[in-house]
């Protein structure tokens, strides 16, 4: 009896230091997935382990435009089909023997390519349809710098932290800079006003942009008040120096990266995050530091300021409150010309807090014309280095 009691007290004992010495099982449910419509299908490559024995796999869907077959949910790897535009999200639990279970996410995009004929010439850009939410969806457009293309900048990813919003990453033209003197590379006009070097077309890139805006309004329900635009380094200069200039009174906020304004003439007021890196060689921190006093003096920003945001990398946004509710932030990195993969969200944070305000009131930025047409780990997602 005295040596039954003994072991059931030492069982007693031991089972707690037994169970805290079980390690929960490893997992990772691999990198963000990139189509482009009608393609609808992708491979899922996750991982799992345990150091005290095999595991098990389960794959699920939680969000999505559509229900995805996924061919082999208790697999590491899977194919996952039936997407159609929109973003995705997948989660991976992984068991191990003792019944302990970890969950990764990872997202697949699937964009659709969308096109425009303005003035005989075919344009064309990488769309993210809005996936959930309700009533009239949010719209952002993202421009890439020169040389680069729609799809390559679509690797910022603002969809997974806004997949509510429609966001449309539009494909530039061939066009003259200062870094292009031959005009060989793709990129958006600088200037209004500005004939285009390869087929003489005037202000292409701003008619192309009226052109997109009044599609997504009049058929896709686009709310006209929400409408937020991004550009790094050429597009930037086309965002700052031709769509303020004209089409202020269609626009909720700017977010310009890696650039400087070219004049303050013609600039009203509208909500404004410059992205700067404080390593840039081609546009010079300094500089873009005179850009963001400009902008501040435009908007009737006070000299002090606040922490807005913080981050690795020498992250940090510092906002100048506007007195007309025209805020200015300048979000800077200890880094070159090409942003890192921290900022994107910051990006949508920025517009969000935006479209708080916009809505918050009853006076329209647009008018409707008539018809012509009718969860994320930030680690996951790419750097983009296209040059300028």
């Amino acid at each position: 009896m005295k040596v039954f009691i003994k072991a059931v007290f030492s069982l007693f004992i031991l089972l707690p230091f037994f169970a805290a010495a079980n390690k929960p099982p490893k997992v990772d449910a691999g990198p963000v997935r990139r189509l482009v419509y009608p393609a609808d299908s992708a491979l899922l490559c996750g991982k799992g382990s345990d150091v005290d024995g095999p595991v098990t796999f389960k794959w699920t869907q939680t969000r999505g435009n559509s229900t995805a077959k996924i061919d082999d949910p208790t697999n590491d790897t899977t194919l996952v089909s039936n997407l159609k535009p929109g973003v995705y999200t997948f989660f991976l639990t992984v068991t191990d023997a003792n019944g302990v279970s970890r969950t990764d996410s990872t997202n697949v995009t699937v964009l659709q390519k969308m096109t425009w004929v303005v003035n005989g010439i075919t344009r064309e850009a990488m769309v993210h349809p809005a996936t959930g939410g309700s009533g009239q969806p949010p719209i952002i457009f993202a421009f890439h710098g020169h040389g680069g293309t729609d799809l390559g900048f679509a690797e910022k990813g603002f969809e997974f932290f806004w997949p509510e919003a429609i966001v449309v990453y539009p494909q530039g033209l061939i066009t003259k800079t200062p870094v292009d003197s031959n005009c060989k590379q793709a990129g958006w006009q600088t200037t209004v006003a500005e004939i285009n070097c390869r087929n003489g077309q005037l202000d292409q890139d701003l008619k192309f942009f009226t052109a997109m805006l009044n599609r997504f309004v009049n058929k896709y329900n686009v709310n006209p008040n929400l409408v937020f635009v991004h550009g790094w380094s050429n597009g930037a200069d086309f965002v700052y120096d031709v769509l303020w200039a004209k089409r202020r009174n269609k626009i909720a906020a700017l977010c310009p990266a890696g650039t400087t304004l070219d004049t303050m003439l013609g600039k009203r007021p509208i909500p404004v995050m410059h992205i700067a890196g404080t390593e840039d060689i081609h546009v010079p921190f300094a500089d873009q530091q005179l850009t963001v006093q400009e902008v501040r003096t435009i908007n009737k920003c006070a000299a002090d300021s606040s922490v807005w945001a913080t981050g690795t990398g020498g992250l940090l946004g510092t906002k100048y409150q506007s007195r007309i509710n025209d805020n200015v932030i300048l979000l800077q990195y200890n880094d070159g010309h090409g942003y890192p993969y921290t900022v994107p969200p910051l990006i949508v944070r920025f517009f969000k807090e935006v479209a708080a305000d916009v809505t918050a009131t009853t006076t329209p930025l647009i008018t409707r014309t008539s018809p012509a047409d009718k969860n994320v780990s930030v680690n996951r997602l790419h750097l983009y280095t296209a040059a300028k």
